[in-house]
């Protein structure tokens, strides 16, 4: 447990954050907190601020005003590149994988391991056969199932690559993993293996921000439900203390948004 956790400081606090593009306001004044070892699901109608937001998190874009601080330390991410090496990791609607690639090749994909000294570095040598074991030990850690390291990404299903993914997020992350839309255009097994490798890793004491349209999804794996409304933080929700119409009703703006 490290000093932040048990001094109770959050691992994520967002503080009063703005966002302008222009003339359109896409965040306004936008605050809560990501607790160590919590699921904190992140929703609100298509233009709510979901995605401007974790943007600005994983260094995409930087705020207008108001700031985040990291286990009680402000940052001001200029890159991506910095958000990743503060322990943010960010798996996309997209998920970023090189379907050429293998799953190690894939895991390992920015951070390469090379063999022969200076120049294997220069020359590019890769050391596949440590990338490939040190990819199934990692995986097999988090008891993510795949068939092989070696296999071509091309030839997994849909939920195996939100696997892979997220498992390489994790491997690489040491903070916070925030994942937009996971089981979004999988089928219900597929949905079922990724909500319950995201229980799996909570367990463990993996702290996720998740962006989610699926009401159901995030009802089930949420601690918290961040509601998002129009640029506007309009709810936090505990699980334990609410419903999915409820959730809904902040949504759509049927509820008045709560006394912050």
């Amino acid at each position: 447990m490290n000093t932040s956790q048990e001094n109770g400081t959050p691992l994520l606090a967002v503080e009063n954050i703005t966002k302008a593009f222009g003339a359109v306001q896409a965040l306004k004044g936008v605050s809560f907190t990501v607790n160590h070892g919590e699921v904190v699901a992140l929703v609100g109608d298509n233009g709510a601020g979901k995605s401007t937001l974790v943007k600005i998190i994983s260094g995409i874009h930087q705020p207008s005003s108001g700031r985040f601080l990291l286990n009680g330390q402000p940052c001001q991410f200029e890159t991506p590149a910095e958000a990743l090496a503060a322990g943010i990791e960010t798996v996309y609607q997209d998920l970023a994988l090189i379907e050429q690639l293998d799953v190690a090749d894939n895991v390992f994909l920015g951070r390469e391991v090379t063999r022969g000294g200076w120049l294997g570095r220069f020359l590019g040598w890769l050391d596949r056969p440590r990338m490939q074991q040190d990819t199934a030990a990692a995986l097999s850690r988090l008891h993510i199932k795949i068939p092989a390291p070696t296999l071509a990404v091309r030839r997994m299903s849909g939920g195996q690559r939100q696997a892979v993914a997220i498992g390489r997020a994790v491997t690489w992350g040491r903070e916070l993993l925030i994942l937009d839309e996971p089981t979004a255009a999988l089928g219900v097994e597929e949905t079922e293996q990724v909500l319950k490798l995201i229980e799996d890793l909570r367990d463990k004491g993996l702290t996720f921000l998740i962006i989610s349209h699926n009401m159901q999804d995030v009802y089930r794996i949420a601690d918290k439900v961040v509601v998002l409304r129009q640029g506007r933080h309009v709810a936090t929700l505990r699980k334990t203390e609410t419903s999915p119409e409820e959730i809904v009703g902040y949504i759509t703006g049927a509820k008045a948004p709560q006394q912050q």
